[in-house]
């Protein structure tokens, strides 16, 4: 029982630092990728101690939720063109290659490009990826 304790604890810690590291490559932490929190702190900008105490009520919500619509909408669609050139740069662009090539890839091609571009995409939207 002891060693199943102290074996859960370092998985513990363990999953802690895992989760830590993937937060922390987030593309949300990147000022590029979060123009609605940006626009709201150009707009809103206090100047005094008591105006930013009299503000946290109602600008920590909106600020969390303006952070929650640019990481789970706005950036996502963002980066949707350049998944798009990444799976053009690598399956579709045009190189000299001879017709029986062309003809044997196009099927294999065709089948990779929906998963390759979905799996570019949720890397760009997730983390500060940029391939």
């Amino acid at each position: 029982m002891h060693m199943l304790g102290h074996f859960c604890h370092r998985g513990r810690i363990g999953l802690l630092a895992l989760v830590c590291a993937t937060v922390g490559g987030c593309a949300v932490f990147d000022r590029d990728n979060r123009p609605l929190l940006n626009a709201l702190d150009e707009k809103v900008q206090p100047e005094g101690t008591w105006e930013r105490v009299a503000l946290a009520p109602v600008m920590i919500p909106v600020a969390g939720a303006a952070v929650t619509v640019d990481a789970v909408i706005i950036h996502p669609v963002q980066v949707v063109p350049e998944a798009a050139d990444d799976v053009y740069e690598l399956y579709w662009k045009p190189r000299e290659e001879t017709l029986l090539r062309k003809s044997l890839l196009f099927v294999p091609c065709l089948l990779a490009t929906p998963p390759t571009f979905v799996g570019d995409w949720l890397v760009r939207a997730v983390f500060d990826a940029d391939f």
